[in-house]
């Protein structure tokens, strides 16, 4: 008999039975629906939104002395704002302090007593130095960074950050909430024929072997990227018409101010959405993986999300001293996919050097084809022997 190829009616077939999981239905709504919930307080929730056109007077200043002379006299030696009429210069007096007050000299003395362009500029590239030892950086790793930091075009120009903030901070915490998709979406892919004793039957239809495991693995990564373009389009299409993108085009130094990489909030934005996309796809082919290994749907949640879990508090506790041990649980930590990744300074060579948010996304996609292979592996040779 002539084998006919039914892949794409073994992908639909697949692609259903995941949308009829009522479990998976329920998390993805639930999920959506606070997508505009997070819209709306990850910028409500910073400020009060009637201040937003005095915090914009100041949008496209230089930060120089005189705009750092104007908020000092708006503000007492700890960076408190003495009027109503000053709120134009909170993000002026955010920004100095937050460069000022990472610095422990300062723990116990006013942080703007005595403060200029020159000291706070030269108190940000201290504390940037003082980053690269922490981190255990090579000399020709703080060599790149530094001349980096010489490309930069200074003194920066001032931007409202509240929403830029807003954005950046709410799309990384769409790493966590796929990890509860993924795990209540996926868990079932192969253990369902397995609980069903089904198959057997299934494996020894002529569509059974390849075409079924493909089948299988890319409508689990349909449902996932999907879902994942729905809730994070749901956050930005929510963003835009109520607050708009105001903020999005200023140079990361602005928000991270100890960030060195010659970017906007929009390339940051890009950078997150890359890293999320990525993870999601490794998270998903580990999710397959483990399916078809315990054939458990209740067993894959736990793995899948205890650890997720796991290796973010691994990573938060492994010493920097460490250098390649620290470094290694912070590329498989969920906590990567976030703005901050920026002040990771730590260089990754895939060929040439490259920065983590440049390297950790083809880490992931390398890494899931490894998982997808290694499950077609174990698919073929072994599900029927452990029904």
């Amino acid at each position: 008999m002539k084998k006919k190829n039914r892949f794409f009616a073994l992908y639909g077939f697949e692609l259903l039975k995941i949308l009829k999981n009522k479990v998976a239905m329920i998390t993805l709504a639930v999920m959506f629906v606070f997508t505009f919930i997070q819209g709306e307080f990850e910028v409500r929730g910073n400020i009060d939104p009637a201040d937003l056109p005095a915090y914009r007077e100041t949008d496209g200043q230089v930060i120089d002395d005189a705009l750092i002379g104007e908020m000092l006299a708006a503000t007492d030696d700890y960076g408190n704002l003495t009027g109503a009429e000053d709120l134009k210069y909170t993000d002026v007096r955010d920004w100095v302090g937050n460069v000022m007050e990472r610095n422990a000299k300062f723990k116990n003395v006013p942080a703007f007593e005595n403060v200029d362009a020159k000291r706070v500029y030269s108190e940000r590239e201290e504390l940037i130095e003082a980053g690269y030892d922490s981190l255990k950086l090579t000399e020709s790793e703080k060599e790149y960074w530094r001349e980096k930091e010489k490309d930069l075009g200074k003194p920066f120009v001032m931007y409202d950050n509240t929403v830029s903030y807003g954005v950046t901070e709410g799309t990384s915490n769409y790493g966590i909430y796929m990890i509860i998709l993924i795990a209540t979406g996926i868990a079932s892919v192969f253990a369902i024929e397995t609980q069903r004793r089904t198959d057997p039957m299934i494996r020894s239809a002529i569509n059974g072997s390849k075409e079924l495991y493909l089948a299988k693995v890319l409508a689990g990564m349909t449902y996932v990227m999907a879902s994942l373009a729905m809730v994070v389009l749901g956050f930005f299409s929510y963003v835009g018409l109520v607050w708009g993108f105001v903020g999005m085009k200023a140079k990361i130094q602005i928000t991270y101010p100890l960030a060195v990489a010659d970017m906007t909030m929009w390339q940051v934005e890009l950078a997150i959405l890359a890293l999320l996309i990525t993870f999601s796809f490794l998270l998903t082919a580990v999710a397959l993986f483990v399916s078809n290994v315990t054939r458990n749907g209740v067993a894959t949640m736990a793995i899948v999300i205890g650890g997720s879990f796991g290796m973010f508090i691994i990573s938060t506790v492994v010493p920097l001293e460490q250098r390649v041990l620290s470094q290694v649980t912070s590329i498989l930590s969920p906590a990567i996919i976030s703005p901050h990744v920026v002040y990771d300074y730590r260089l990754i060579k895939l060929g040439t050097m490259l920065t983590e948010y440049q390297a950790v996304p083809i880490i992931y996609v390398l890494l899931g084809i490894v998982f997808i292979a290694a499950g077609y592996w174990f698919y073929s040779r072994y599900e029927i022997k452990n029904n």
